[in-house]
């Protein structure tokens, strides 16, 4: 297990994954562009993690905020994107600043947060990433043009960076979530019940008999996965991106 690990974005995937890898003995530092988010997080959390004010579209900030981290730890083992946003609204209608802010906060904080990372773990020639995806970065879905393009873009960008940096011993990987159990997906599923005027429970079990466990995947779920793949179990394992949708076909 890495021993010093950062986290971007503080909701339920991201406070899943710090609590994971505080339960193993990893130093977690989770960034957020949101105090209370971070609060939130902290006050659900068993085991000390730090936090820190940082916007993932801020290159200088994600360096300065990277220094310090180094600085405390001595080094960066691994880091984690699971900061994003998700909207939806049909092609037709969507507004310029909808799809560019879909692409700025779910791909080009990939970016940042990734290119600060490599540049840290270069010097010691190990490391892993893990950038979150989604089953929307592997197949389409209505209304979510834009959230499907930026984490469609999310894995070639991951399997891109692999191929660059593993000579120099850094593994990047992708972790693609079906339905969460998490208040993004309850309000996906709301928007989903509202277009089709049909009761949310009604959405919400067509969701769920479409994956071969009849459940949503609980953070937790993709926390142990992420952890895996951080970890030296996972040594031969680099450019992929590993669905963990409850079996959706």
């Amino acid at each position: 297990m890495p021993a010093s690990v950062v986290v971007t974005g503080a909701g339920a995937i991201g406070s899943a994954v710090a609590l994971e890898m505080a339960s193993q003995g990893a130093v977690v530092e989770v960034w957020d562009s949101s105090a209370s988010a971070l609060e939130a997080m902290a006050l659900t959390q068993q085991h000390s993690v730090r936090t820190r004010l940082v916007d993932v579209l801020d290159g200088g900030a994600i360096d300065r905020a990277l220094t310090e981290f180094v600085q405390h730890c001595g080094t960066i083992d691994a880091m984690v994107t699971t900061a994003a946003i998700a909207t939806f609204a049909p092609v037709a209608t969507m507004s310029e600043e909808m799809w560019r802010a879909m692409i700025d906060v779910n791909l080009t904080g990939v970016f940042l947060c990734n290119r600060a990372a490599v540049g840290a773990m270069l010097p010691v020639g190990r490391g892993a990433i893990v950038n979150i995806s989604s089953i929307g970065g592997m197949r389409g879905e209505p209304e979510y043009s834009h959230y499907c393009a930026s984490k469609f873009g999310v894995i070639g960008f991951s399997q891109s960076l692999a191929l660059e940096v593993g000579p120099d011993g850094i593994r990047v990987n992708c972790v693609c979530p079906g339905a969460v159990s998490s208040e993004m997906n309850t309000a996906t599923l709301q928007r989903d019940a509202r277009r089709l005027g049909v009761p949310y429970e009604e959405i919400e079990q067509r969701v769920l008999a479409k994956t071969a466990l009849r459940r949503l995947v609980a953070p937790e779920d993709i926390a142990k996965t992420v952890a895996f793949l951080c970890s030296d179990a996972a040594a031969g394992i680099t450019a992929t991106a590993v669905p963990v949708t409850a079996g959706v076909l």
